[in-house]
């Protein structure tokens, strides 16, 4: 990919990475990890249905369990590591399940051809584990210098965190890094979020600076791997 940059990450999922038609079984191969991610999010939501941070009902209580609550970084950090690996796989929407959808259809399966599946894998569970971490830390430290302040208490002790959109958009944010002209992709990408949160209004500024900070990392470590893989031609050239 670093030889040939792509003019936009994107292609069609009977596609490979450089823009070809692939036999039906060759292309479900190449992207077993973005239809194992499908399935699973589909097999949840078909079983119990959508989360909430109120935890009504029997199904979103149970839900309710396996999502992020910031506060239990301090009060149950056991539950708070648990819910790193499980929260990304519920969500509390139908517009929440859909962006996911969407983003996997055409990222995540995207990135499996175009920088591999390894990769893919590393920098959505990667991405998703540290913004977490980090939104975590900026509201326990936050709240705890301003403990009067509404908005971070709510965000700290009044809901809970699910999906996986937050990896999801470092997945995208690796591969905007590694277009012609990824200041594009960037601005691009800035647009969306802008037409996200004040337009649409279909994300909470929690979730906007998840997104945010998400993009920018994936946007960082696909440069990264753009040098890495630029230096190996090198090498190997030598």
């Amino acid at each position: 990919m670093s030889a040939n940059r792509p003019v936009w990450p994107m292609v069609w999922p009977w596609q490979d990475g450089q823009g070809n038609t692939m036999h039906w079984s060759d292309a479900l191969n190449s992207r077993r990890f973005s239809l194992y991610y499908l399935l699973i999010i589909g097999t949840l939501f078909a079983m119990f249905g959508l989360g909430s941070r109120h935890c009504a009902t029997p199904s979103e209580a149970f839900i309710c369990d396996f999502t992020l609550w910031p506060n239990n970084l301090i009060d149950a950090p056991h539950l708070y590591v648990v819910s790193l690996f499980t929260s990304i796989w519920f969500h509390n929407s139908p517009d929440h399940i859909l962006l996911v959808t969407v983003l996997l259809v055409t990222f995540l399966q995207s990135a499996e051809v175009r920088i591999g599946t390894k990769r893919t894998m590393i920098a959505l569970f990667s991405v998703q584990f540290v913004v977490a971490l980090l939104i975590t830390l900026y509201l326990q430290i936050g709240h705890h210098f301003d403990p009067g302040n509404g908005w971070l208490d709510f965000g700290l002790n009044g809901r809970n965190y699910m999906g996986g959109s937050v990896g999801l958009f470092g997945v995208v944010g690796v591969l905007f890094s590694q277009i012609k002209r990824p200041v594009a992709g960037a601005l691009f990408y800035s647009g969306f979020e802008y037409w996200n949160a004040f337009i649409y209004q279909g994300a909470s500024m929690y979730v906007v600076m998840g997104h945010v900070t998400a993009f920018t990392l994936g946007f960082l470590l696909g440069q990264y791997w753009l040098q890495l893989d630029n230096q190996s031609v090198t090498d190997e050239l030598n």
